[in-house]
């Protein structure tokens, strides 16, 4: 598993219908700043640090985009954030519905461009098939034993088990209704569970299928929403530092991985503050206090990050391997930054409300 997001799900549609609700466009903002740090980090720091990935070496400054890998983690905060946004008075269908129309179309549209790239230019770093194509259709390939066409995609498969959880919860809610409180004080106590137990076959079971590695994210995100619909209250800022706590201590404990990975070392120092600043922004915005940054221009931007996730990483590899050798490097990385962004910014503007209205005619 590679720390990399997008986030990451596909949350801007959400994000708009907040925004437009509730004005807090700086949601938007946040989310690409984040998908801008992973880019980035995958670009000048992942691709030609470990696995071959890319030819392209940035080594004079590729150690200040390191950390650009913990955009993940905030994407997560900001997914748990919206998705209990969304299921205020939503339905069980109503929900399945609307993650279904708002993440798989767009992700097949991406996988289609990423395996046609892979499959005629990626050669012999990149292979794909059509059998991995075809289970990477489901978005759960993982459990098919077929590997990801792109790389980024793995959290995808985080942001599903999260939805599972969510659609469980509303499940229980159609026969009682029950406080989302009792969702977070149990999500958080099986999070904490790794402080204290020793792994186990029924410990690796729930650790899998509740997400332990990343929960803290999901839950201080829902409770950062609870904050932002109602204010804060005592209850809250006793879950968050615990959620915070949670979230540094497994940041850094995937310190290891990193350092066998990239050969390099990362300072749990700068893990630690980056998420504390993750948690204080989000907090900020929960509570109102970042009026000054809340431009409807933000939601344009916020909704390409999908789009931008799903293709820039693979694809971007294989243009600087077969042009590194006839333009200039750091013209070559930006000019690739702008077309994921310009194509990015087609597939949410243009596509994507064209794909949208095939539903509402349905």
């Amino acid at each position: 598993m590679e720390p990399l997001p997008e986030t990451i799900d596909e949350t801007a549609y959400i994000c708009a219908q907040m925004a437009e609700s509730k004005r807090i466009y700086q949601i938007d903002l946040f989310r690409f700043i984040a998908a801008s740090a992973v880019v980035l980090y995958h670009y000048l720091y992942r691709g030609y640090k470990s696995g071959n990935m890319s030819l392209l070496r940035f080594d004079e400054i590729g150690e200040y985009f390191k950390y650009g890998y913990l955009g993940v983690d905030l994407f997560f905060i900001i997914s748990g954030f919206v998705i209990a946004f969304s299921i205020k008075h939503r339905s069980l269908p109503k929900f399945c519905y609307s993650r279904f129309k708002r993440l798989y179309p767009m992700y097949w549209i991406c996988l289609i461009i990423t395996f046609v790239i892979v499959y005629f230019f990626g050669a012999p770093r990149y292979l794909v098939t059509f059998k991995q194509l075809l289970a990477n259709f489901t978005m759960v390939q993982e459990l098919l034993g077929q590997g990801n066409i792109d790389g980024a995609y793995w959290s995808l498969y985080i942001e599903l088990k999260f939805y599972l959880i969510i659609a469980v919860f509303l499940i229980v809610n159609r026969f009682k209704q029950i406080s989302l409180d009792y969702l977070v004080y149990f999500w958080l106590l099986l999070s904490s569970l790794r402080l204290c137990v020793e792994p186990s076959e029924i410990y690796d079971a729930i650790h899998h299928l509740f997400i332990l590695d990343w929960s803290a994210y999901f839950i201080a995100g829902i409770v950062f929403c609870q904050i932002f619909l109602k204010g804060p209250a005592l209850k809250h800022f006793i879950v968050l530092p615990w959620c915070l706590y949670l979230s540094v201590d497994g940041a850094i404990g995937r310190i290891h991985w990193l350092t066998r990975t990239f050969h390099s070392d990362f300072s749990p120092y700068i893990i630690a503050a980056t998420i504390v600043v993750f948690y204080i922004v989000i907090l900020l915005v929960s509570c109102k206090k970042l009026q000054r940054f809340n431009s409807p221009k933000f939601v344009k931007i916020g909704m390409l990050t999908y789009p931008l996730y799903l293709i820039h990483q693979h694809i971007g590899f294989i243009i600087f391997n077969q042009l590194h050798n006839y333009v200039n490097k750091y013209v070559l990385v930006s000019a690739v930054t702008l077309l994921m962004l310009g194509i990015a910014y087609i597939l949410s503007d243009w596509v994507e409300p064209r794909i949208m209205k095939l539903f509402k005619r349905s």
